[in-house]
């Protein structure tokens, strides 16, 4: 809670309510990882996010740091910004854990290639109207920070968190 505003306390508690009355046992794989891809994005931008540079909250980049370290403010500021799908990623593990447990062998797997399904997808759209629309005049101003959001998402939020963290997550949740 410490790296995200304030502000944001009432929808980690509406997020809190929504997880605890999924079942993941009635889920099927693929609504939970809808759901869950869904829930980042609704999170992300319920919180202020959205696809302008000027929406980066850096208010929380230097907590608890006595002098600069590009490394930490980094990480910070992705916590800060991102703490919503963040949030829903570990929360998304807990329900694959809870399918792994009742038997469903590979879900974790076929989580990230749906994941990764969609991440393509809306990444190729996003270079295709970037290059679609190269000429036009608002191209740095709508596109390109549009285009780096995109790319913020997809090695950030896909690979770092959705694959690298919840994998780590569901590996010890196994164990």
């Amino acid at each position: 809670m410490t790296q995200s505003r304030a502000a944001n306390v009432p929808i980690f508690l509406l997020a809190y309510i929504i997880y605890c009355t999924i079942d993941a046992k009635q889920m099927t794989l693929a609504e939970i990882t809808t759901s869950s891809i869904l829930f980042q994005y609704a999170s992300f931008f319920a919180a202020g996010g959205s696809n302008a540079i000027s929406s980066v909250d850096l208010s929380s980049a230097y907590n608890g740091i006595s002098g600069f370290n590009v490394v930490a403010v980094g990480i910070f500021t992705f916590a800060s910004n991102w703490a919503g799908p963040l949030y829903w990623t570990s929360a998304t593990t807990t329900l694959l854990v809870d399918k792994y447990r009742v038997g469903e062998r590979g879900v974790f797997r076929q989580h990230v290639a749906l994941l990764t399904v969609f991440a393509t997808a809306s990444i190729t759209s996003v270079m295709a109207a970037c290059t679609a629309m190269r000429t036009h005049l608002f191209i740095w101003t709508v596109f390109s920070p549009k285009y780096l959001y995109a790319m913020a998402w997809n090695i950030l939020q896909h690979l770092l968190v959705n694959i690298g963290l919840s994998g780590t997550l569901f590996w010890l949740g196994t164990r």
